[in-house]
């Protein structure tokens, strides 16, 4: 169960990690609190850390660039007919996929209720008819999916993580092993390696050659902590950057997105 509560009086702004507070609540699993900072909306789990953000001039954009690193994948099948987010945050990335994406089956797992009730109400997370939200664990989701042989996915996305990196419930070799029979042999695996503690970052590396082999690259997010790691289907050719050099063009025209920067920023997966 999970409650909300204003947190702040109208007459007392309450400033809060060098922004204005806006909401503040809590649930089972701690506290989620909605801060507003120089134009920007920011979504934290009662860490200075930012799980998600927005742009209130420009909601539509995405804020965060590791968000948009994990984008890459489109690159190399760009038209997604199924998708599936694990992690929500704010639900930027949903959002953005399910408004540029129309034709595509997007799937979200959040295992937070009141996470998808605050990006609904203050990040602008749509009710789109081809957006659909589970509330639930992700490691049990993916797990209980593969097992029922559900139909595959072009993208996975995994962002989930704690205050130290990967979060541990997914750092495991089923969660993995699932993901990879629930991939499309043409899809991306798009995995935010985002954190400071070593072994975790070597076990999902491990975990991404176990399951990927050389088809592996890693992607570091310019002047953030983060760094993408991206594990291919088998159908999924070599990297050929002049190839990929026209599409990376075409869909930051249409998307808004860095892609030839991303693309350039693209090598083998390896050790740190």
């Amino acid at each position: 169960m999970f409650g909300f509560r204003k947190g702040v009086r109208d007459t007392e702004p309450v400033r809060r990690y060098g922004g204005t507070l806006v909401y503040c609540g809590r649930d089972t699993e701690g506290l989620i609190e909605v801060v507003d900072s120089y134009g920007v909306r920011a979504l934290h789990f009662g860490t200075p850390p930012r799980q998600s953000a927005m742009a209130l001039a420009e909601p539509e954009r995405l804020e965060l660039s590791y968000v948009r690193a994990m984008l890459a994948g489109l690159m190399f099948t760009p038209g997604p007919r199924r998708v599936l987010a694990l992690g929500l945050g704010g639900g930027s990335l949903a959002k953005f996929l399910a408004r540029n994406f129309p034709d595509c089956r997007i799937e979200v797992v959040e295992f937070r209720a009141a996470v998808v009730e605050v990006a609904h109400r203050y990040f602008g997370l749509p009710e789109a008819p081809n957006l659909a939200i589970h509330i639930g664990d992700a490691r049990e989701f993916v797990r209980r999916e593969a097992l029922a042989g559900a139909s595959l996915y072009d993208h996975i996305f995994v962002d989930i993580y704690d205050d130290r990196g990967l979060s541990a419930s997914v750092n495991e070799r089923d969660f993995f092993a699932a993901c990879a029979r629930l991939l499309e042999p043409s899809g991306v695996f798009a995995l935010n390696l985002w954190g400071s503690d070593r072994d975790s970052y070597r076990e999902a590396v491990d975990l991404l050659r176990q399951y990927y082999g050389s088809h592996t690259l890693r992607l570091p997010v310019i002047g953030r902590g983060n760094i993408i790691g991206f594990g291919f289907g088998p159908d999924v050719p070599k990297p050929d950057l002049e190839r990929l050099r026209p599409v990376s063009r075409g869909l930051e025209a249409r998307l808004g997105v860095e892609f030839p920067r991303l693309l350039r920023s693209m090598v083998p997966m390896g050790w740190r």
